[in-house]
């Protein structure tokens, strides 16, 4: 089934396994229409014999988590190919850093949004 995004984690994997089968890979990845994510370590199966092509493939895109944040709305009024102001993701403590901040704003702005309308009554 497809679907927008897909989330591929291979982060528990210790050994390549099943995934030597190169189409239970294209299997994966090949749901995704708008963006596929990857999690996993690269040295793990960058090396395996089976997935050099895919993975010299996958290796020409960044491989670092990034963001746009000037984007608030789904979906976003960025043409294809512009790639905005991406904002790289350091470690899973700047992406928690991130997300508080994201909030904050969030619920900052609707609370705002209550006063002015507890005003208006």
């Amino acid at each position: 089934q497809q679907n927008d995004y897909v989330l591929l984690s291979l982060v528990r994997t210790a050994h390549v396994g099943h995934l030597r089968d190169v189409r239970r890979l294209v299997v994966a990845a090949s749901r995704a229409r708008l963006g596929l994510y990857i999690f996993g370590r690269v040295s793990l199966f960058e090396n395996c014999f089976e997935l050099t092509p895919t993975f010299d493939v996958l290796l020409q895109r960044p491989t670092k988590l990034s963001l746009e944040l000037s984007e608030m709305n789904h979906p976003t009024d960025r043409n294809a190919g512009n790639t905005g102001v991406p904002t790289p993701v350091r470690d899973i403590y700047h992406m928690w850093e991130i997300l508080q901040e994201r909030m904050k704003t969030k619920f900052s702005t609707e609370l705002q949004k209550m006063e002015a309308e507890e005003e208006e009554d």
